[in-house]
């Protein structure tokens, strides 16, 4: 499937509603929310909200969508709902048939707008199941990944000025490397960050307060891989992990990202392996220029060999998570330990 510009696939779809069913999922909460507020606020007017928005949550909530899509709309053209932890396009067998069904039933309704909303751990787009459900005719998938620094760059400097509020453009990179590149954690941190300053009476916020505020988040990418595979020093990578699970994130979600990362990562090599520049290979591979120009200076020191043992540990790994009643978390500061 071919890589969305999630920002400007928004805009357009903003400028020129369709109904039908939207399957919302990633890990930019921030955007996905945003999305899911400005298109309730395009085709169900504040007005006739109450009559026409409904929200429901559960995968066994299907004749309760059901009921919901067949009362057409009042005082309004549309009628939205937004349906939370469905489990679909991967429903549970139990939920299965009730929820096929209902999305079979109400595809085609001409006011209707089914906004099914998953988060970054209940659907993972990168599996085999999860690529062929994308694919799904009556869905009209977004996925609202994080955006790399350089997009959300200009968005964190526009925060501060609106607050009246100077940062050089070193520092805004700095904050979003302690903070990450989530929008939802950002802009908390840009919300503290001005009240700090406001507090003290400052006109400008620098990389002192930044330091005094913002804790630092390991993100993670191919690149922060490929570092670690190259130096064969597991530390960051171990950090990483022991970071993750402080905020008591799951651990098949973390192995995930790394067996997603390690894959990309490997491409990529064979990419750079083929004679390919980073540009020919962002459009072969469907990755973000940006990321695969990153990658590629980071990847060209490391051997092949090196990258498709780390990938294959972590295959292995994901067997163990998936077949065995060990510790997870073992078993991933075990794959790190193993570069």
């Amino acid at each position: 499937m071919e890589k969305q510009d999630i920002v400007k696939l928004s805009k357009q779809l903003l400028s020129q509603p369709v109904p039908g069913i939207y399957f919302l999922y990633g890990g930019e909460e921030f955007l996905k929310r945003r999305f899911l507020s400005d298109l309730r606020k395009t085709v169900v007017p504040d007005d006739v909200a109450d009559l026409n928005y409904a929200v429901v949550s559960g995968p066994d909530q299907a004749d309760k969508v059901l009921e919901i899509a067949y009362t057409l709309p009042q005082f309004s053209d549309s009628r939205m709902i937004v349906w939370y932890n469905s489990g679909f396009p991967l429903p549970q067998q139990r939920y299965k048939k009730k929820i096929e069904d209902t999305v079979d039933t109400v595809k085609d309704f001409p006011y209707l707008y089914l906004m099914i909303y998953a988060t970054e751990d209940e659907f993972d787009p990168t599996g085999k199941d999860g690529r062929a459900a994308l694919q799904r005719p009556e869905l009209r998938p977004l996925g609202f990944e994080k955006l790399p620094p350089e997009r959300v760059l200009g968005w964190v400097r526009r925060h501060f000025e609106a607050e009246k509020l100077d940062i050089t453009e070193n520092d805004a990179r700095y904050l979003i490397s302690r903070a990450g590149t989530g929008m939802t954690e950002l802009s908390s941190s840009i919300e503290k960050l001005c009240a700090y300053a406001a507090e003290k009476g400052a006109g400008s916020v620098g990389r002192a307060d930044i330091d005094e505020l913002v804790a630092q988040k390991l993100e993670f990418s191919a690149f922060f891989i490929s570092d670690n595979i190259r130096s064969r020093d597991p530390s960051a990578l171990l950090a990483y992990v022991r970071d993750a699970k402080s905020r008591a994130e799951k651990p098949q979600v973390i192995l995930g990202t790394m067996i997603s990362e390690a894959e990309k990562l490997y491409r990529i090599k064979l990419a750079q392996k083929n004679g390919m520049n980073y540009q020919s290979a962002a459009k072969q591979l469907g990755l973000n220029e940006y990321v695969v120009k990153l990658a590629f200076r980071s990847v060209s020191e490391v051997p092949e060999k090196r990258v498709l043992r780390f990938l294959d540990a972590c295959s292995e790994a994901d067997k163990k998570l998936k077949t065995s009643s060990s510790d997870a978390w073992g078993t991933l500061i075990q794959l790190v330990c193993s570069i």
